[in-house]
């Protein structure tokens, strides 16, 4: 019972150290929604590593919190693909039923706010690509295939979008 025990607790630990990580990816997220929604482009892309060395974090995590489940399910004599949070929360003594039901819950939800800041993040990101592109069509012409901007000797087409206004500006 107390190799059980023990066991319950290296993976609650885990849990807890993994909720942890999560919420700082989401924190981490949220960061970058807010600087891509004040266009601080600049910045975007520091973010965007955080947001990198936090997923690497979560992996990192999600592999000692497997190792636990694998210790714990051994004890248990079950296979640790079916001991999922649910089942962890029926099939444990108290206090962790308990405590392995609110970490269900808890991932649920940080995985749903995850999503939604991740979704938020790709449409802001997406409509800056198009204002980018915007403004290189201001500045260059609308994107042409570039095989259309030589003529059949290979000499740059004068006349082809691409490049026309810049040469225009020069």
């Amino acid at each position: 019972m107390r190799r059980d025990r023990r066991a319950l607790e290296e993976l609650s630990r885990r849990l807890w150290e993994e909720r942890q990580v999560v919420n700082h990816l989401l924190f981490k997220l949220t960061v970058t929604r807010l600087l891509l929604a004040a266009d601080e482009r600049r910045f975007v892309a520091q973010s965007l590593e955080e947001v990198e060395l936090a997923v690497e974090a979560l992996r990192q995590g999600e592999y000692r919190r497997d190792e636990a489940l694998r210790a714990l399910a051994a004890l248990w004599v079950y296979d640790p693909e079916a001991l999922t949070l649910g089942e962890l929360a029926r099939r444990s003594p108290p206090p962790f039923d308990h405590t392995f039901a609110e970490h269900a819950v808890a991932f649920r939800t940080l995985a749903a706010e995850v999503e939604q800041v991740a979704r938020e993040n790709r449409v802001l990101a997406q409509s800056d690509l198009h204002i980018v592109a915007g403004q290189l069509d201001q500045l260059s012409g609308p994107q042409v295939p570039v095989a259309s901007t030589y003529d059949a000797s290979g000499q740059l087409d004068a006349a082809a979008g691409v490049g026309a206004r810049l040469r225009e500006v020069l």
